[in-house]
């Protein structure tokens, strides 16, 4: 994997759009355009009926709405208000960045989703951990989703997916190290969203190894491609 450049600074992520951008630049309408897309469904038979979950940048609600209607209580945990303002009223709602949510309850489960572990800065991916960490009672467990890899490594300018009636556009590529520097453009209709971010390419060996530092056991990739890994919350930490 050709990596020509090394990134000394890491520029903020941001976007640009129609109605309001959360911190990280994600477009709140945007965000309540985008279907759900089952990416839970294999992940649904690891929580015992009823279980409490934490989601932890929930966004507006796409998958925490469908841990609801699988008949669990679910907490969703987002630093944007306008898009803790879209949240379904069964979802329980918190405004709170990530590294400082302090909630009294323990939860059976968290979900750290959004690719939330690619975050560029090896000091947030640790302290969102931390966060599901303390959260979880001892035995719950973690569901984690990554960038696929080979999204990252082989993503190029000109590039465009669908889904439903959003394109999405790949606008520029750099790559750096371990980092990717990407600008994505997403079109429905008349309207354009523009999302500038920075990941981080996590292989398998170090999502496991950053679990594992955070108290976490018995990590386990759930599905073909390798986006989603669980572990479990391994003894009083």
């Amino acid at each position: 994997m050709p990596h020509p450049t090394v990134m000394h600074a890491v520029a903020p992520d941001r976007g640009s759009g129609p109605g309001v951008q959360a911190p990280d630049g994600s477009s709140v309408e945007l965000y309540r355009r985008i279907p759900y897309l089952g990416e839970l469904e294999q992940l649904l038979p690891l929580l015992a009926r009823g279980s409490r979950v934490l989601e932890l940048g929930c966004g507006t609600g796409r998958l925490s709405a469908r841990l609801v209607d699988a008949g669990f209580a679910v907490t969703g945990v987002d630093n944007c208000r306008a898009m803790l303002a879209v949240l379904p009223p069964s979802i329980a709602a918190v405004e709170s960045g990530i590294e400082t949510l302090a909630l009294p309850p323990t939860f059976d489960a968290v979900l750290l989703a959004g690719a939330l572990i690619n975050h560029a800065d090896p000091a947030r991916r640790r302290a969102f951990l931390a966060c599901a960490r303390r959260h979880l009672r001892d035995g719950g467990s973690v569901l984690v989703q990554r960038h696929n890899p080979e999204w990252l490594s082989t993503a190029a300018p000109g590039d465009v997916s669908h889904v439903d009636a959003i394109s999405i556009h790949v606008d520029a590529v750099r790559r750096g190290g371990s980092l990717v520097a990407m600008t994505l453009r997403y079109v429905a209709g008349e309207q354009a969203w523009l999302h500038v971010f920075t990941a981080a390419m996590l292989d398998d060996a170090e999502i496991e190894a950053e679990l594992q530092h955070a108290g976490f056991a018995d990590a386990i990739w759930r599905d073909a491609d390798r986006t989603w890994v669980s572990a479990f919350a391994a003894g009083a930490k």
